[in-house]
């Protein structure tokens, strides 16, 4: 099935090169009638001639001049509309001979309404350019009654709605959606796109996002601006679901808006594994546009893992005061319930051929109850912007794990068996308060920009296990641990420093740019951990084991001051302008770090200093249809070892497996050097990026496991000699028309290698492993009522070392399919196939069905059934092979399972 899929997509990429001459190019120039003088920024449009659909758009530039490029074939007769505001519209019929790839119009000449004698209408072209802002008109649009704006957005040439909501504009990625110039429920586009009515939209607004900087991929933002009687609204859902096999949902979710208030109150409950971390989420997955949720995320797949019963209520509320002053505040309560059966098989391989394996079944029943507050609140005045940010949790989890191991030798024979009762109960209480101060206006030489964040944990766990190894006697302990810890952060910023320094020395300029930033982090930690065996004679916990029982006091700094020197050298070019930027930084990490414990093996005591230094050049070319930019740059980095890494204590009562700590580890030293390449080409709504990163190690952090005859094995983290890595990662976006309908494709790539010793019984090896990822997606609309979608991922990992080769692939295929017909009927289809194979371990090969079908009723489409088939092919399980330096490992927990649901929706809905 995977050659099917490559055999699709190379066919798809023939036809997209054999269909590349199937477009034509339509140029011409638009002058005033009476000044005949050029008019920019008019909106040229071309629509297909027997039903108004609009194909392509573009805009005259100053000399009044227009080059629409790549407008599909899709008639021998076009129209072709001229739009400018305070201009009389031109539409005319454009005919194209038979092979003709390119028509010349000529000048066209606009009159002015105010030289028309008579009253003349003036209609706004359905896109159009202000300044630097793209301008959507929906009435210009045609559009079913009940439509939505992402319904709008997909009319609209060059702009592509990804099945999980993203948007981009032109190969653009859309990184903000805005309501009134404000977030609508959230960061979640789909929350706006999926749920606003598009009769109650005035304009939709696309334009650069103000945080785009030379240094980064510029992202676009969308502002949707309402009419004027639509800017209170209210709507949400209500629904009920029964299905087989006891399975069940519920959800009632209220949102109601205003100019200055956004409130939702919500609530849901579902056995069907659907889980939700927050507001925006829930929000998300329950949106008015029939089969509207994001099905990789809210719909039974392979990723998941055990039955899971969800509940979760909670509230938000954003208001926003005046014009300096918005606050929003979410308050959540959710509780889980979780069982999951794992089976785990491994193959370790040892020196002279010999091999051990183990084999893992576990039962888990897990609860957790957790409640949680967060807010924000944002103050704007003339030339600063503060945001203060506020979050209290807390969670209490249960959970029961029966488990049983056993290692066993290359002849079968049994080396350890182990029998395991474990019951764990934690009680975590966090919080975090914070705030960031910037500059909006700059009115001094130095741009300042200033945050802080404090954040505070305390945990306590109580674990009560028994351990029963073969031919020993079994063992009761009780396990006790209380943890405390807080973490100060603080960051701050000094843009335009050479001001200050040319001010200082009497000088206008410099000639650089010098800014420094700094980060400071303080981490406290006191944690108290006693461990007891029960004492048969009193049937109580009163043997305290003193190996792993210990009082520590941590404290952690770690401060980096850097100071950055930027050139930047820019010249205008045509119809746009080259640039090249060259930053140089030299910073210095102090790290210190202290621990203070009663168990002698855990004291620790540590100060160091390094120099980072780093370098960028960048060369970046900004067209009118296209933007271009390479960079080369150094990086040092450095690789702190964690305090389990230094310090963990040997359990003597975990016979099979342990990890010790290393006091003597050094941190890891990396020097990177990287590539990346940008195009993105507006016209031809392409964007892609190449990432390639190349670095060098020191003292690198790898892994040492000492294997004893009796199966028990001893691992910690040792420095050795370094060896390089790379990695890879190429991204693709295009949007284009195939048969005069829309198809869009993506593809990530990425490319990881690394060349890396470990050791094993005290020797060392040498091990090369390469992973290679691809993730293919195409959408097409055959149809006006038909959207297919085919996803593709395709996983290798080769391994190679003294003691074996390995190789594990996971490859997968998706096929998706939204055919909205009849009317008021939306039919959903996904089919997806896994294939699992490791040398060593069996192959699987797995397939999952999901289909709903959506009926709406009632005048507004408010009233919906939904039947939905899960898991008709009865998959269950869960697979995930992996491979580590001398080990192969193929884990199974079981999945959702199949069953049937009826479900009854209703839309509140008033704007």
């Amino acid at each position: 099935m995977i050659r099917l899929l490559f055999l699709v997509l190379f066919s798809i990429s023939c036809i997209l090169n054999a269909y590349g001459q199937s477009h034509m190019i339509i140029r011409g120039r638009v002058l005033d009638t009476v000044a005949h003088e050029p008019i920019a920024s008019a909106t040229v449009s071309i629509y297909k001639k027997d039903n108004g659909k609009i194909l392509k758009y573009g805009f005259t530039n100053n000399r009044g001049g227009f080059s629409l490029a790549e407008v599909p074939l899709a008639d021998s007769v076009f129209q072709l509309r001229i739009s400018y505001v305070g201009y009389q519209t031109i539409e005319m019929n454009v005919s194209r001979a038979l092979n003709q790839t390119e028509i010349n119009i000529g000048d066209v000449h606009m009159k002015s309404v105010a030289t028309q004698l008579e009253e003349v209408q003036v209609k706004l072209p359905p896109i159009m350019m202000k300044r630097d802002t793209l301008i959507i008109n929906p009435e210009a649009f045609d559009l079913k009654p009940n439509a939505v704006v992402e319904d709008l957005l997909t009319k609209v040439p060059g702009i592509v709605i990804w099945g999980d909501g993203a948007i981009t504009v032109n190969g653009k990625k859309v990184d903000k959606v805005l309501v009134e110039g404000q977030s609508f429920f959230g960061s979640n586009p789909v929350v706006a796109t999926r749920n606003l009515p598009s009769d109650a939209i005035d304009k939709v607004k696309v334009y650069d996002s103000p945080r785009n900087s030379p240094d980064q991929e510029e992202t676009l933002e969308m502002d949707i601006l309402l009419k004027n009687k639509k800017k209170r609204g209210f709507f949400g859902k209500i629904s009920l679901g029964e299905g087989t096999q006891k399975y069940k949902e519920r959800t009632f979710l209220i949102n109601s808006f205003d100019p200055k208030n956004q409130i939702s109150v919500f609530a849901g409950l579902n056995n069907t594994n659907k889980i939700f971390n927050n507001a925006s989420d829930f929000l998300a997955a329950n949106v008015y546009k029939a089969g509207g949720e994001d099905l990789k995320s809210n719909t039974p797949s392979f990723d998941q893992r055990g039955l899971n019963d969800f509940f979760i209520v909670g509230t938000k509320f954003e208001r926003k005061w005046n014009d300096r002053l918005k606050t929003n505040i979410q308050l959540l309560h959710d509780d889980r319930k979780s069982k999951a059966l794992t089976d785990a098989h491994e193959i370790v391989s040892l020196a002279e051929g010999n091999e051990q394996e183990i084999v893992e079944n576990r039962q888990d029943n897990r609860k957790a109850i957790r409640q949680s507050y967060s807010g924000t609140a944002k103050y704007l005045d003339k030339n600063w912007e503060l945001s203060i940010n506020s979050r209290i949790q807390q969670e209490k989890t249960t959970r029961d794990q029966l488990s049983t191991r056993q290692v066993t030798d290359q002849t079968g024979q049994t080396l350890s068996d182990l029998q395991r009762d474990r019951h764990n109960g934690e009680q975590n209480r966090s919080g975090k308060f914070g705030f960031n101060s910037s500059q909006l206006n700059q009115k001094g030489p130095v741009k300042f920009e200033m945050s802080y964040d404090f954040e505070t944990e305390n945990r306590k766990e109580e674990q009560q296990e028994n351990i029963m190894f073969k031919n020993d006697d079994p063992l009761d302990r009780l396990k006790k641990n209380n943890l405390s810890n807080s973490r100060h952060e603080m960051n701050t910023s000094l843009d335009g420093l050479n001001k200050l320094v040319a001010k200082a020395a009497g000088m206008s300029n410099i000639g650089v740019g010098l800014n420094f930033k700094s980060a400071l982090l303080v981490r406290h930690q006191n944690e108290d951990q006693t461990d007891f065996f029960l004492n048969p004679a009193t049937d109580e916990y009163s043997i305290k084991n003193q190996s792993i029982s210990y009082s520590d006091r941590l404290r952690e700094i770690l401060w980096t001051p850097t100071l950055s020197v930027n050139k930047a050298i820019q010249k205008q070019k045509g119809k746009g302008m080259n640039r090249w930027n060259f930053i140089t930084a030299l910073g210095l990490e102090t790290f210190s770090r202290k621990n203070a414990s009663d168990h002698d093996l855990r004291v620790l005591d540590q100060q160091m200093l390094y120099m980072l230094p780093s370098a960028t050049v960048q060369y970046s070319q900004t067209r009118q249809l296209s933007d271009k930019s390479v960079s080369i740059g150094y990086q040092s980095l450095i690789r702190q070892p964690g305090v389990h890494e230094l310090i963990s204590l040997l359990d003597t009562t975990q016979k099979d497996l342990n990890y010790v700590g290393n006091r003597d580890l050094k941190p890891e030293k990396q020097y990177q050097f990287s590539f990346k390449y940008t195009d993105m080409h507006f016209s031809k709504n392409r964007n892609q990026t190449l990432n390639i990163s190349y670095s060098l190690r020191k003292d690198q952090h790898v892994n040492s496991s000492t294997y004893l005859p009796d199966g028990q094995r001893l691992s910690q983290t040792v420095n050795t000699d370094g060896l390089p890595s790379f990695q890879a990662t190429y991204y693709y976006k295009r949007g284009r028309t195939l048969w005069g309908k829309a198809l869009n494709v993506s593809l990530m790539s990425t490319l990881n290698g690394e060349e890396r010793y470990f050791f094993n019984n005290d020797v060392r090896y040498k091990n090369t492993s390469v992973r290679m990822s691809h993730r293919p997606e195409i959408q097409y609309m055959p149809f006006d009522h038909l959207k297919v979608g085919l996803l593709g991922s395709i996983d290798t990992y080769w391994n190679s070392s003294g003691l074996n080769k390995r190789k594990t692939n996971t490859s997968g295929v998706g096929l998706d399919g939204v055919l909205s017909w009849p009317g008021r009927t939306t039919w959903i289809s996904r089919l997806e196939r896994k294939h699992y194979s490791t040398r060593g371990l069996p192959t699987e090969e797995l397939y999952i069905w999901n289909i709903e079908v959506y009926y709406r009723m009632l005048k507004k489409e408010q009233l919906e059934i939904k039947l939905s088939a899960i898991d008709l092919l009865n998959n269950n399980i869960t697979v995930r092979n992996s491979l580590t330096d001398n080990a192969i490992r193929q884990v199974r927990v079981n999945n959702i399972q199949q069953y049937f649901m009826i479900s009854l929706s209703y839309y509140p809905r008033i704007f």
